[in-house]
């Protein structure tokens, strides 16, 4: 289903006018409008915001209807996007520069992904199914946050740190990957753990911490092995902040 064929499912769902929809956004109803009737497409910034004021699953707007080919072609694309935002750090690529490196027609390639936001929605589900599976199994039966956080999720961004790093050195995919970073983890917190649930500000600051900690790590290129990074993680929070800057 095309994402403005969604919108306004869900929209009607809700039983809202794109008045009254737009509003919950702060937007104007004429953008509603104008997704629904396939005249603009949200950005990937709206699409997660979107999938936040609705309580919606993080992958929402990923197609479901797939066959065999049409997931190969989507894996090729993506890497494809992926290899040219390492040799792009400061460009959007062109979706000729994609297809090129996915040996398919630019035609091929917008019909999966009509566009950039497209592309990188689709990119960051894909990073982040190879860790959520994990880190929810834990967090469902581990009381300590920062336990899991350290134990079992920094071995996953370990292995992923070719593709993190890209997330978080490109300034045209940072902001929407940091976005879903927050909001994914936001949601499983206060599935899983009573207390980020009674104390959702609280979990808020919680996540900017450790997802601030992960923005350093993973912005670097070489980033410090796993051993001093989690060595390092264990310093920092058992310390007052005034005390961060004397250890090492």
């Amino acid at each position: 289903m095309a994402i403005g064929n969604q919108i306004k499912a869900l929209r009607k769902s809700l039983g809202l006018t794109q008045q009254t929809f737009a509003d919950k956004l702060f937007i104007s109803y004429q953008s509603v409008s104008n997704w629904e009737r396939a005249k603009s497409h949200p950005t990937a910034e709206m699409m997660l915001t979107i999938i936040e004021t609705f309580h919606l699953p993080l992958n929402f707007f990923m197609p479901s209807d797939q066959n065999s080919q049409d997931l190969d072609d989507e894996q090729l694309i993506l890497a494809a996007f992926i290899k040219s935002m390492r040799a792009s750090a400061d460009k959007i690529p062109t979706m000729a520069t994609i297809a090129q490196l996915a040996g398919l027609s630019i035609e091929r390639v917008m019909a999966y992904f009509p566009t950039f936001d497209d592309l990188a929605y689709a990119t960051i589900n894909a990073v982040d199914d190879n860790i959520k599976t994990k880190i929810e199994s834990r967090l469902a039966v581990e009381p300590d946050i920062l336990t899991v956080f350290i134990n079992d999720m920094t071995p996953l961004l370990y292995q992923e740190h070719k593709v993190l790093h890209i997330l978080y050195t490109r300034p045209y995919i940072r902001g929407v990957w940091v976005q879903f970073l927050k909001a994914k983890y936001k949601s499983l917190l206060i599935k899983y753990q009573p207390r980020a649930a009674q104390d959702v500000l609280g979990t808020e600051y919680y996540i900017e911490t450790l997802t601030g900690f992960i923005s350093v790590w993973m912005s670097q290129k070489k980033p410090e092995s796993l051993t001093d990074y989690q060595k390092r993680l264990r310093a920092l929070t058992s310390q007052p902040l005034a005390l961060w800057h004397t250890l090492s």
